[in-house]
């Protein structure tokens, strides 16, 4: 995994520098700590994944891109239901909800996989449709050691930061 020291970066001034390369690794990684950082969340309950015709894929967290593609008739993924959708949420019983949790299973660096307890799902719109999703979730092994519940206020940020970072999901 890159290890980057990430500088108070603005989400607009990330997505201007990322907008002419788009989301190569070094590009996800900076978005990805920028966002955490944003929801005092570990780096790897960020994901961001891109949509390539009818495939989501992750290119954030790195480990992620080798496990696979999520289609997007699947009908228990969250990030496939927010493509179709083009809707946001919050599922704070993320573990109540019925979801593919084959990408959970993946080892992010921690000793024992974390459970995704409470998750935001937001589409990334751009002029042209949707480009992708990105997800803030956390993990614990109870919801009260995962953390705060996200609030309508924290879906309306993650919106914004999507809307911001739509080009550089090119």
């Amino acid at each position: 995994m890159l290890t980057l020291e990430i500088p108070t970066t603005s989400v607009p001034q990330l997505a201007n520098e990322c907008e002419v390369d788009g989301l190569t690794p070094a590009n996800s990684e900076r978005i990805g700590q920028v966002l955490a950082k944003m929801w005092n969340v570990q780096p790897d309950e960020v994901a961001l994944l891109k949509l390539s015709g009818t495939l989501l894929n992750f290119v954030y967290p790195e480990k992620l891109k080798q496990v696979g593609s999520i289609p997007l008739n699947t009908t228990t993924s969250v990030a496939a239901r927010t493509v179709n959708t083009k809707r946001a949420e919050a599922l704070n019983n993320f573990v109540g909800t019925k979801h593919a949790s084959v990408f959970e299973a993946v080892n992010l660096g921690s000793t024992k996989p974390k459970v995704i307890q409470k998750l935001m799902s937001v589409p990334v719109i751009s002029p042209t449709g949707v480009v992708g999703v990105i997800q803030i979730s956390r993990k614990g092994a109870t919801p009260q050691d995962a953390g705060a519940d996200f609030t309508p206020s924290d879906v309306q940020r993650l919106l914004s930061a999507a809307n911001q970072l739509s080009k550089c999901f090119k």
